[in-house]
């Protein structure tokens, strides 16, 4: 699948159908945050701060990806609510954090 494809997929109302229950079936919980909570209660490992909640899910990831299965699109099945952080973690990518850079009041002159 091109780019253009799955940007059309992803703006159909078809979608934006499928991807709303989806997160109502998961009740707007992230499914990642969900299972690192049950792995470390079995474990007896003791979770903090954030990594000791259950985010809420903004995005809907596709398990097998839309671009290698594009029949599997709309199938619930192969879609789970997942907050930002773990949608991010799924695909490799670090989320960056915006810093404030210092302005510089007045360049040296010497």
């Amino acid at each position: 699948m091109t780019d253009q494809e799955i940007k059309q997929i992803y703006n159909s109302s078809r979608w934006q159908k499928v991807r709303d229950r989806v997160l109502l079936r998961d009740r707007y919980e992230c499914q990642d945050c969900i299972q690192r909570l049950r792995m470390a209660a079995v474990s007896g490992e003791r979770l903090f701060g954030e990594d000791a909640k259950i985010r809420r899910a903004t995005q809907v990831h596709h398990i097998k990806e839309l671009r290698v299965y594009p029949d599997l699109a709309f199938e619930e099945d192969n879609l789970v609510s997942l907050c930002t952080q773990c949608h991010n973690i799924r695909h490799g990518r670090q989320p960056t954090r915006f810093v404030k850079k210092k302005k510089v009041v007045a360049e040296e002159r010497w």
